[in-house]
């Protein structure tokens, strides 16, 4: 691209910057005009709790990954912004479509803070962005906003000493866990959302991911605490609904027979992750014992009711000996089980004496992460797995026919590359809505880009090649100006 027209865009984007804002602002709450064809409190969620949600005909999106120490001055922000886009015939972003919601930096560390939407509302978190009273930048600390779909209004829930707190939000509340070990609790319904005490000495937190549809336990939160008395060996594992009140739902040892104990001192659960399913939820957990041979040691899950009642009868266990870090559930029978080196697909048999079958190594790569996967069952009893996976930051489709009665016979119709572009990791890595990938692109200073997977062919490189999705900053239109310069050997600007 010629620089004169470099310049061109430049001048352009900074015009459209600089009059695009027209804010109120007062104590932690702003005003602005409302965007039209705004979706509805109402309006369909997908993909919520990422970098990019879909609600109703718009995409919500995070226009780039700033940083924490960008500047955040509201209503002046654009890399880091809430930004919105509608997609075209074609299944692909329209950009004449895309507006600004909310001009705040929108950061976190972790993964599972991002864009949430529920009841009308976008939930995010920013740095703040006041100095203490030696005039320092407060950028370490973390403050929990909310706005509404169009943008008319943008206000602070609450604030955190810095980014460790792990929360969940539902229609009227906030649920979370802060780096002080406490379960607490933010109503949404108070006029200064008040924020109470729920639990002390938490060891552990998991929350359910955001469902596309309504059910009614998505506000419980499992969380695990060790036991009173210092000298046991065992945890427990409660749940807490929302408004409600906490339960000890699984007691690591008093919940199961005594008889049936490998070792009196009982169970050691570590949470793995929660699954909707039906009108319920199923509490995916580690369990190992302080015997000698660990004789409990493997994965297990539980179906919870809105009753949150156990019996340990009703107990699931998928392995024996072996442990896994993540679940991929393609339906209730059937299973990607992932660990340090390799995916592994599990079953359930009538054959296997835990009622669940392993078949090791559908994915034979260390640190793989599972992005989509789906599966057809054949009546011959075969299977076929279409697996999307992230190895060595690139994806690839994965489609394998599974033999469930010969563990030795697998057909591995094609491995085919689909996604190889740079991504930032410092926060999110891939979101997927659809067959879009999103992503902040570490090759084009972490902007916001994404890759249609519906139009990949494994053979043609160029169709991988993405395309920017959200709008520059200035700073950044300065900076890939500098770099032409300094690539072509011209005076610097």
């Amino acid at each position: 691209m010629k620089k004169r027209t470099l310049f061109s865009i430049a001048a352009a984007l900074i015009l459209v910057i600089a009059t695009s804002a027209v804010l109120v602002g007062c104590s932690g709450t702003y005003t602005q005009d409302a965007l039209a064809d705004s979706p509805g409190a109402d309006a369909a969620v997908a993909s919520n709790g990422g970098m990019a949600v879909m609600v109703g005909d718009w995409l919500y999106f995070i226009n780039g990954y700033a940083g924490q120490d960008a500047a955040n001055e509201f209503g002046e922000v654009v890399k880091g912004a809430i930004m919105r886009v509608k997609y075209g015939q074609d299944g692909n972003p329209d950009l004449s479509t895309v507006q600004t919601v909310v001009a705040k930096n929108v950061y976190n560390t972790t993964a599972t803070s991002s864009l949430v939407v529920e009841n009308g509302y976008i939930y995010f978190t920013t740095p703040n962005d006041e100095s203490d009273s030696d005039g320092n930048a407060k950028t370490s600390e973390m403050v929990l906003m909310r706005a509404t779909l169009d943008g008319s209004k943008v206000e602070t829930i609450a604030e955190f000493s810095d980014y460790t707190a792990t929360y969940r939000v539902s229609d009227n509340f906030v649920v979370y866990r802060n780096s002080s070990s406490e379960l607490r609790l933010i109503d949404l319904n108070s006029k200064r959302f008040t924020d109470t005490l729920i639990d002390e000495g938490v060891s552990s937190i998991t929350l359910a991911p955001y469902s596309d549809g309504a059910n009614s336990m998505e506000d419980v939160v499992f969380y695990t605490k060790s036991s009173d008395n210092a000298y046991d060996t065992h945890n427990i594992v409660y749940a807490y609904k929302a408004g409600g009140g906490v339960k000890a739902v699984i007691n690591g040892r008093d919940s199961y027979p005594s008889e049936s104990l490998p070792h009196a001192g009982g169970y050691r659960i570590t949470l793995v992750g929660v699954r909707f399913e039906g009108e319920g939820v199923r509490l995916q957990y580690t369990k190992t014992d302080s015997g000698t041979n660990t004789k409990s040691t493997g994965v297990y899950s539980y179906y919870f009711d809105a009753a949150l009642n156990f019996d340990s009868a009703s107990e699931v266990r998928y392995t024996v000996g072996t442990t896994y870090t993540s679940l991929w559930y393609l339906d209730a029978d059937n299973i990607l089980a992932v660990d340090s080196d390799s995916v592994d697909y599990i079953f359930a048999s009538d054959s296997a004496a835990t009622g669940w079958e392993v078949r090791r190594n559908v994915i034979q790569v260390s640190s793989a992460t599972i992005v989509d996967a789906t599966m057809t069952a054949e009546a011959s009893g075969e299977v076929e797995l279409g697996i999307y996976y992230i190895n060595s930051s690139s994806v690839y489709r994965l489609a394998v026919t599974v033999n469930k009665s010969d563990p030795a016979d697998l057909n591995y119709d094609s491995v085919e590359l689909v996604f190889d572009s740079a991504y930032s990791s410092d926060w999110l890595t891939l979101d997927l809505v659809g067959n879009i990938v999103y992503f902040f692109n570490s090759d084009v200073l972490n902007n916001i880009y994404y890759v249609n997977l519906g139009e990949v062919n494994p053979r043609n490189a160029n169709s991988r090649i993405a395309k920017r999705l959200g709008t520059f900053s200035a700073e950044d239109i300065v900076e890939m100006l500098e770099s032409v310069d300094e690539e072509e050997g011209s005076p610097q600007t």
